[in-house]
């Protein structure tokens, strides 16, 4: 670790020791909760309790529910909560003190949600602690391949203060990877990295090796890889791994909640975050149960997040729950996950467009309540919205639009009342139907 790692990390304990160690004691929790199985008997835990207490004296929404059982809550989705938007607010909190977390929109559905100070050193702790299950440290050098929009844009200080770079990887033709793959290089000169990124652009860099060679990677010096965002298949889990010649694990975790699970022992069975949340697999026709060991949807209950309290929340994946054991350590998993998979769509000019470039750019158009962007033929796009009646489509909008597929393209704009979910129970916001 060099002098400026071990300044950094210097830094940041002090201040965490100056204001009471929230994210030193959440990641004594998260180390100690994290190593057992979830407890079947989740409702007489104390955080639960409190949590419940909490919701039902401090919020509109929850406030006729019994706060002595958990079942009885409803399940939510993105959709309860836009709609309910002002109910889920603690009466707690001053709002204008609050953080603003904003979804991309990988489902769809827009949205953003608001978290309390104690929520947000939580997460920090959870970004310690999964990172670390890959050498990370505070001080030590990240490199995020993402795309880069003003809203979760660094400026050049910024990403020297913290020691994390962003990489834009929007451009996923031959020649935009090797542009990603030569600033990789250039950032992991002088000291090692750990580098993150969305599946899908795994996928292309996979592809990438496939036509060519992975040269370019080998002069980088990445000691780690997470992948999040979509599912990560094992090709291409197997790709980036030889081509970096280091680990390359995958992540479960979202914008309104935080890190839920990660594989860690087995490709795509996320260990899951025991201590920061409640996990139930709810059947698909109903909101009861599945029955145990089957596949169903995903529910979580944040037990941190006190300021817009999310019980039973709908996260719009689907897997099953097991308890699991490696070389003597008991863990609850997330195993036949059915993560989000989305189409590859090209601009005018046949180059790959990322599909967190389209989600990423409706981050500012908080009034579209579910979007999917369809490429009909080349050049030729249709947007689907499902947005109010006073709802207009901005100049600013569609200039973002054209700016990401080309200057020439066709787009046309259709008003739904609903985007269709799959058999699967998610809908698919970005779809080529061009082959």
């Amino acid at each position: 670790m060099s002098f400026l790692e071990m300044g950094r990390r210097a830094c940041f304990w002090a201040m965490d020791a100056v204001k009471g160690s929230p994210v030193k004691k959440e990641l004594e929790i998260l180390e100690n909760l994290n190593s057992q199985v979830q407890d079947d008997d989740f409702e007489n835990r104390t955080d639960v309790k409190k949590l419940l207490e909490h919701a039902v004296s401090t919020t509109d929404f929850y406030s006729h529910f019994d706060a002595t059982d958990l079942s009885s809550f409803p399940l939510i989705t993105k959709a309860t909560l836009k709609e309910n938007y002002e109910q889920f607010l603690s009466s707690s909190f001053d709002k204008d003190s609050l953080f603003r977390m904003t979804t991309s929109g990988s489902t769809g559905t827009p949205f953003t949600c608001l978290q309390d100070y104690r929520k947000k050193k939580a997460t920090y702790a959870e970004v310690l602690y999964y990172n670390g299950m890959i050498g990370y440290s505070i001080g030590k050098k990240i490199i995020y391949l993402r795309s880069v929009v003003e809203e979760c844009s660094k400026t050049p200080i910024q990403q020297f203060m913290q020691n994390i770079y962003l990489v834009d990887c929007n451009d996923l033709s031959d020649e935009g990877i090797e542009r990603m793959l030569t600033r990789i290089a250039s950032l992991t000169k002088r000291e090692p990295a750990m580098m993150m990124g969305y599946a899908s652009t795994l996928d292309a860099f996979r592809d990438y090796f496939t036509r060519n060679d992975n040269r370019l990677a080998k002069q980088a010096h990445i000691y780690g890889v997470i992948s999040g965002s979509e599912m990560l298949f094992d090709d291409t889990r197997k790709a980036i791994e030889q081509a970096f010649s280091c680990t390359c694990l995958s992540r479960y975790a979202n914008e309104e909640n935080g890190f839920l699970g990660q594989d860690l022992y087995r490709p795509n069975e996320f260990v899951i975050d025991n201590a920061h949340y409640v996990y139930e697999i709810v059947d698909f026709d109903s909101d009861k149960p599945s029955p145990k060991g089957q596949v169903g949807r995903i529910v979580v209950t944040d037990l941190r997040n006190y300021a817009m309290p999310m019980i039973r929340y709908d996260t719009g994946d689907v897997g099953r729950l097991e308890n699991r054991t490696f070389r003597d350590k008991h863990y609850t998993a997330l195993v036949d996950f059915g993560g989000r998979k989305v189409d590859v769509i090209y601009d005018c000019n046949g180059q790959k467009i990322s599909p967190h470039a389209i989600t990423n750019l409706m981050w500012k158009f908080t009034g579209i309540n579910q979007y999917q962007l369809i490429q009909k033929d080349k050049g030729s796009y249709l947007l689907k919205i499902n947005v109010p009646d006073s709802f207009s489509f901005n100049e600013e909008l569609e200039h973002d639009l054209m700016h990401v597929l080309g200057i020439g393209a066709n787009l046309q704009v259709e008003r739904v009342d609903e985007i269709p979910v799959l058999s699967s129970r998610k809908r698919k916001y970005i779809v080529n139907e061009c082959n």
